[in-house]
């Protein structure tokens, strides 16, 4: 099975704030705009070889949303070269611990509960970091996707994985059909690195840099720089 990242979530407690920020800063493509879907808030930004979004949900308690940062990365979706039920087939082959196939839903512009997506769950793979595969019901995002990816002045280079079992994940990983560079990083097909760092806290994103000519960013260490975020 060969995998891919499809789009990373990061989560924005001010999440109009951090969209428009983002895209003007640097002057990213908007594939969907910030939408209000009642429950959680998202919008995505397509680069060269992935898509960021930007999301909001409603579900933390008032503790969690104090001790938690304005930007953080909370997980990121995953596709394969097979259909989602011959992925879920092929990640227990592989003996990772899945979730059943769950239906992602929407409401659209008539106020119509529609079903744009399903997903299967590495439920143990990064413990509450959310990572899943993905399976979209329509072709309409993806031609979208490829379409704007080529006007984006952007293409996603690396980011920095904590985890408290790095030779595990790094592993995990390679089953799912990354390639591995050295040591600490693992790379897939569209070119997107790894670096795979042990921590004594929770698995996170510390780090995710975006690469235009001559100029590489960390984008989380520019939302700590800006005053208004952390």
């Amino acid at each position: 099975m060969i995998s891919n990242f499809d789009h990373f979530l990061l989560y924005a407690s001010e999440s109009e704030k951090t969209f428009q920020f983002l895209k003007n800063r640097f002057q990213l493509t908007t594939l969907i705009p910030l939408t209000n879907y009642g429950p959680f808030q998202s919008g995505m930004f397509a680069f060269q070889n992935g898509i960021l979004e930007i999301l909001w949900y409603e579900n933390k308690t008032e503790k969690e949303e104090m001790n938690f940062p304005i930007n953080q990365f909370v997980g990121f979706a995953l596709q394969s070269d097979l259909d989602l039920t011959k992925t879920k087939r092929e990640l227990e082959n592989l003996e990772f611990t899945v979730s059943h196939v769950m239906e992602q839903k929407v409401f659209n512009a008539k106020k119509e509960e529609v079903v744009i997506s399903e997903i299967v769950m590495l439920d143990r793979f990064l413990g509450d970091f959310q990572t899943f595969f993905i399976e979209y019901k329509s072709d309409d995002l993806r031609k979208k996707f490829e379409e704007l990816s080529k006007t984006s002045l952007w293409e996603m280079k690396s980011f920095i994985l904590e985890t408290a079992n790095p030779e595990e994940i790094r592993n995990g990983f390679l089953r799912l059909g990354f390639k591995q560079v050295d040591v600490s990083f693992v790379f897939e097909s569209n070119g997107i690195k790894v670096k795979i760092q042990k921590t004594l806290s929770q698995n996170c994103i510390s780090s995710f840099v975006i690469q235009s000519k001559g100029e590489n960013v960390d984008i989380l260490q520019v939302l700590k720089e800006v005053n208004g975020y952390r």
